[in-house]
């Protein structure tokens, strides 16, 4: 009887464990008053300036990353499927390469992995604004231009969890 209790037990601790994680983390911004997204205009990879204003009245997921970065480059795939999900609703991925000098080398890894949201190279200044002190990271913006909140690190972008979390910012702005 003994054994089962505490499997019972281990399963139940589990469980809280597993349900714990089904809300999306990430570092909530004030929105009282909401602070808003700054603003940057940057060069994208092809040859189109890339302007986070003129995206306003879409949600947008703003990652900073770096080709020297290997989480970086790791959650790129997920990034790409949800903005493929996501393409003909208010919803766009933008992608900030920190890269310095390294425009050719930014390009080749894009072709090779098939991203095609639009991504700014040079994004040092951008990452300055938004005092980014570690790769990767991502900032969710609202329709109006307001910071919702910033995820650190790598994350499996393509899954569940996600998809509710951009379907309750879609509803919740309509």
């Amino acid at each position: 009887m003994n054994f089962f209790a505490t499997l019972l037990s281990i399963l139940f601790a589990s469980f809280l464990t597993l349900t714990s994680f089904a809300n999306m983390p990430y570092e909530r911004f004030s929105q009282q008053p909401p602070v808003m997204a700054p603003d940057f205009s940057l060069p994208g990879t092809s040859e189109q300036e890339i302007k986070l204003s003129d995206y306003r009245g879409k949600i947008v997921l703003l990652n900073f990353w770096a080709t020297f970065c290997a989480p970086c480059r790791m959650e790129m795939p997920s990034l790409q499927a949800i903005s493929v999900k996501y393409q003909n609703d208010d919803v766009v991925v933008i992608a900030v390469s920190v890269d310095s000098g390294r425009e050719k080398a930014v390009k080749k890894w894009i072709k090779k992995m098939k991203l095609e949201f639009p991504i700014a190279l040079e994004g040092d200044s951008a990452g300055d604004i938004y005092e980014v002190s570690a790769l990767p990271v991502t900032f969710i913006i609202g329709k109006k231009g307001q910071l919702i909140g910033r995820i650190l690190g790598e994350r499996e972008w393509d899954n569940n969890e996600t998809h509710q979390f951009i379907e309750t910012l879609l509803s919740s702005t309509k």
